[in-house]
């Protein structure tokens, strides 16, 4: 399938793991596709997944706040675009447990 990659694969290129992507595609944050019993991920999926791994590790945003940001923008994502988003919600980037849990051990 041109343009795909396994999930295992992506998960692998992504630097996280196949539940992670699962989980995502649960939220209905990205989505696969499946082909003779295995599971890919578009081009447009893996760099979607990309930008809420870095909202959700880097940003430190909740599930909730990923939802508001991937609600409001299109590709091409923007962090920026990110913060300003919840700002205008009146909700600050940088409230979710990856964020505290990195002050926490430093």
């Amino acid at each position: 399938m041109p343009g795909y990659q396994s999930v295992s694969w992506a998960a692998g290129w992504l630097q996280t793991d196949v539940a992670t992507l699962t989980e995502f595609e649960q939220k209905g944050w990205i989505k696969t596709v499946e082909k003779n019993g295995l599971v890919f991920l578009a081009g447009d999926q893996r760099y979607r997944a990309k930008f809420i791994l870095h909202l959700r590790t880097k940003m430190g945003l909740s599930d909730e706040q990923i939802d508001f940001v991937l609600a409001a923008q299109r590709p091409p994502y923007s962090a920026a675009d990110a913060e300003r988003i919840l700002r205008e919600r009146g909700q600050p980037a940088g409230g979710g447990v990856s964020r505290r849990l990195a002050r926490e051990t430093h």
